[in-house]
C-alpha cells in the first residue's frame, strides 16, 4: 500500500521556502501531492488511494481551514495523520486541526519532528510498505511438527494469513531426510569449509560434521525448490531418528541474506525472525531465556543455533541436551542488541526492548551459545507476562523502527 503525502502551504508562504521544503519531501520514498493533484491525478489514477497510507503534511500556519475542507471533500478515512515540523507555524496549525477533528468525532493524530527527521521517517514508512509487500508474498515451510513442549506457542494460520498474507506450507520430515545424499554437492562444500576454517576450536568428528552439512544442503535445496522464504524444522526428531542435529543447518541459513530458519517448529519465533530480517536486514538469534536477574535487570539467553555472521568467534561443539552431533558455541562482541518477539493467534502481539551484551558465558547446564544482557525494559516481563519462551536477539538498536512499523500497519 503506497505512502502518499498531501502537502499544504498557505498562500502567504514564501515561494522559495515552499520550494525548498517540497524538494526535501521529494527525496522521501513516497508519492507527493498537492491537494489539487491528489484529486485530479491521484484519485483519477487509483480508485483505492483513499484506503492507502495518506498523510497530511502541514507545511505552514494558515492552512487549517483548507486541510479540513480537503478531508471532508475527499472523505479520507480516519485516523487522519497530520505531519508537522518545528518551523513555519506547522505544529500550531496541526494542533488546531487535530482539535477541530476531535470535536467532529474524527480520530486524528499528529506526528511531529524536525523537518529532516520527518523526511527520514517518511522514507522509513516507504520501507515499511516494502516490508509488508515482502511479507504478503512470503512462504514459511514447516518440516515436521512443532515440538511437543511448545504448549503456548500455537497460532491460527488462517488468521495469520488474513492479517499478514504469509503462507505456511507443511512437509513431512522424511521430505528433508530423503534429500540427504551420502556426500556434499560441489556447490555446498565451500560452506562447510568456511564454517570449519573460521572456528577457533572443533570438538566434533568428521562424520558428524559431514552429516550436519548434508542436512543443511538438503534444507537449503528444499527452500529453493519450494520457493520458501523461511523454514522451521522438528529438529529433535531429526536428532532422535538420525543422530544428526539441525543446529548447523539453522545457523548457516540465518547467515544468508535471503532466507531465515528457526528450530523446534516454533512458528511465532520464525515469523519474528523473518520480519526482523526484512525490517533490519540483520540475521537474528533465536534463543531460550535461561536466567533473569531482577536486581541488575539482566537476562541470559542461550541456544545452539546462532548464525556465525553475527559472532566475534565460535567453537564447533556438540548439541547441549544430547551431547551428540554438532552445535555452535558462539561468542558475541559486547554490543547493542534488540530483543523482539511476535505472538498471538494472528501474530500481532509483540514485545521489544533494546539492551547490551555484557558477558559471554559457558555454563555446562545451558545451550552452547550463552550471553548475559542488560535490557532497557524491565526484565520482570519474562517472569510475569512474557510471550512464551523463545525470543529473538537482533544486533543493533531497532526498537523505534519496530514500534514505528507496528504503528504504521495499525493506522489502516
Amino acid at each position: 500500500m503506497p505512502v502518499n503525502i498531501i502537502a499544504f502551504f498557505s498562500t502567504s508562504s514564501m515561494k522559495r521556502r515552499v520550494s525548498g521544503i517540497l524538494d526535501k519531501l521529494k527525496t522521501a520514498e513516497a508519492q507527493l501531492f498537492t491537494p489539487d493533484t491528489y484529486v485530479s491525478e491521484g484519485m483519477k489514477r487509483d480508485k483505492t488511494i483513499r484506503d492507502q497510507h495518506n498523510y497530511i503534511f502541514v507545511g505552514s500556519g494558515g492552512t487549517e481551514a483548507e486541510i479540513v475542507k480537503f478531508i471532508s471533500k475527499v472523505k479520507l478515512p480516519p485516523p487522519i495523520l497530520l505531519l508537522s515540523f518545528d518551523g513555519d507555524n506547522s505544529l500550531p496549525a496541526a494542533m488546531e486541526v487535530r482539535k477541530y477533528l476531535d470535536q467532529e468525532d474524527i480520530e486524528s493524530r499528529i506526528v511531529h519532528d524536525s523537518l529532516d527527521q520527518l523526511i527520514e521517517r517518511i522514507s522509513e514508512w516507504g520501507h515499511f510498505d516494502t516490508v509488508l509487500s515482502r511479507i504478503r508474498n512470503s512462504r514459511i515451510g514447516i518440516f515436521g511438527k512443532p515440538s511437543a513442549w511448545l504448549i503456548a506457542s500455537s497460532i491460527d494460520r488462517q488468521s495469520v494469513h488474513s492479517k499478514w498474507g504469509v503462507e505456511f506450507k507443511e512437509y513431512p520430515m522424511k521430505t528433508l531426510v530423503e534429500r540427504t545424499d551420502d556426500e556434499l554437492w560441489a556447490e555446498f562444500a565451500p560452506n562447510l569449509e568456511k564454517f570449519l576454517n573460521e572456528a577457533t576450536a572443533i570438538e566434533c568428528n568428521n562424520e558428524d560434521l559431514q552429516k550436519v552439512a548434508i542436512v543443511a544442503q538438503a534444507l537449503v535445496a528444499s527452500a529453493k525448490n519450494h520457493d520458501l522464504n523461511a523454514v522451521t524444522l522438528e529438529c529433535f526428531k531429526l536428532l532422535e531418528e538420525n543422530n544428526t542435529s539441525g543446529c548447523y543447518a539453522v545457523s548457516h541459513i540465518n547467515s544468508l541474506d535471503n532466507l531465515v530458519a528457526g528450530c523446534e517448529g516454533d512458528l511465532p519465533t520464525v515469523f519474528s525472525m523473518l520480519l526482523a530480517k526484512y525490517l533490519t536486514k540483520q540475521s537474528a538469534f533465536m534463543a531460550n531465556v535461561v536466567d533473569v536477574n531482577l536486581d541488575n535487570n539482566s537476562v541470559v539467553f542461550a541456544h545452539c543455533t546462532v548464525p556465525t555472521n553475527i559472532l566475534e568467534s565460535y567453537d564447533i561443539t556438540t548439541h547441549f541436551e544430547s551431547n551428540k552431533s554438532v552445535a555452535i558455541r558462539g561468542r558475541f562482541p559486547f554490543r547493542d542488541i534488540t530483543v523482539f518477539k511476535l505472538f498471538g493467534k494472528d501474530l500481532t502481539d509483540f514485545w521489544v526492548s533494546e539492551g547490551v551484551i555484557t558477558k559471554n558465558l559457558s555454563s555446562e547446564h545451558a545451550c552452547r551459545t550463552q550471553i548475559r544482557t542488560t535490557l532497557t525494559e524491565s526484565v520482570a516481563y519474562f517472569l510475569e507476562n512474557s510471550l512464551a519462551n523463545h525470543h529473538v536477539i537482533i544486533p543493533g538498536k531497532h526498537k523505534r523502527r519496530i514500534v514505528d512499523f507496528f504503528n504504521f500497519i495499525q493506522r489502516h
